[in-house]
């Protein structure tokens, strides 16, 4: 029997994110990359001005935290905490957000 929560019993190599994967995909596979880090996924809503993601890019930067470019167009901002998400998610309304906190893996000494 085996703990379904703890997941250091399961090794597996983190496929690279290719051009041929579907969106499903790459967020999965960012979801496996990332897992440490709590991010939030900023993508463009349709019908919203591609400017907006530019100016929460701009606003990511200027608050300290780290951010990439994703090939979609979409942003990913690493290492916030619920309240600057909810912060980003108001300000920035015109953009499609997804938070994902944290997931610590335990240390083994």
């Amino acid at each position: 029997m085996y703990d379904c929560l703890d997941d250091t019993s399961v090794n597996r190599a983190i496929p690279a994110v290719t051009h041929t994967a579907t969106p499903a995909v790459v967020r999965f596979q960012l979801h496996l990359h990332y897992r440490e880090h709590s991010r939030l996924l900023l993508k463009l809503a349709p019908g919203a001005a591609p400017a907006q993601l530019g100016l929460a890019y701009a606003a990511a930067l200027s608050a300290g935290l780290s951010t990439q470019n994703l090939a979609d167009g979409s942003v990913l901002i690493f290492k916030l905490n619920l309240d600057q998400a909810l912060s980003f998610q108001l300000r920035f309304v015109d953009l499609l957000a997804h938070y994902e906190p944290a997931r610590h893996t335990p240390h083994t000494a």
